[in-house]
């Protein structure tokens, strides 16, 4: 089943059921900086799975990008090709199952956000586990990027067959 089937066609108006947080788009000079923690020098592919007002996918470095986005009819959950990065800042009404998707097509996955929803439960934390782990996370105040909630967030990366110590550090003030 894809995305429409779970969630909805990207807004209220179609499915009165959409969660008000999955639709907070990115303020574009947090996504740039949080595309600029990592190195993506030697990326061939780069994947932005929700793309909104494309904070994230109109600032990827590299030149072998895609995106899907469910309100413009293309599903991240009907997406079948292997990329090396997905970056992004995911709908948190079906984290779990977007995680999951990440984790089947992409190497590295790199998200925006809070940081109790990776934590919340003890089979999410194994499924990361089993994916590799996290790299780094990078903590910062929800309000400094437009959320409507007062969780501190972080950039997660996570990496398929990580095996070695997470980096922890608040995301710098400039």
């Amino acid at each position: 089943m894809g995305l429409h089937g779970k969630f909805g066609s990207g807004n209220s108006d179609s499915n009165p059921t959409l969660k008000p947080n999955d639709l907070v788009m990115t303020p574009r000079h947090i996504a740039k900086q949080m595309i600029d923690f990592y190195d993506l020098s030697e990326v061939n592919t780069i994947l932005d799975p929700c793309r909104g007002g494309g904070s994230f996918y109109e600032q990827y470095p590299c030149k072998k990008k895609d995106w899907c986005e469910i309100s413009e009819g293309r599903d991240f959950f009907t997406w079948s090709k292997k990329v090396d990065w997905i970056i992004t800042n995911p709908p948190y009404s079906i984290f779990p199952e977007f995680l999951e998707k990440c984790f089947e097509v992409a190497d590295n996955v790199a998200l925006l956000i809070p940081m109790a929803k990776l934590v919340s439960s003890l089979q999410r934390i194994n499924m990361v586990m089993e994916f590799g782990g996290i790299v780094s996370m990078r903590i910062i105040g929800a309000s400094r990027c437009g959320f409507p909630f007062g969780f501190p967030a972080a950039a997660i990366e996570m990496r398929r067959d990580f095996r070695g110590p997470t980096q922890i550090e608040m995301w710098p003030e400039n």
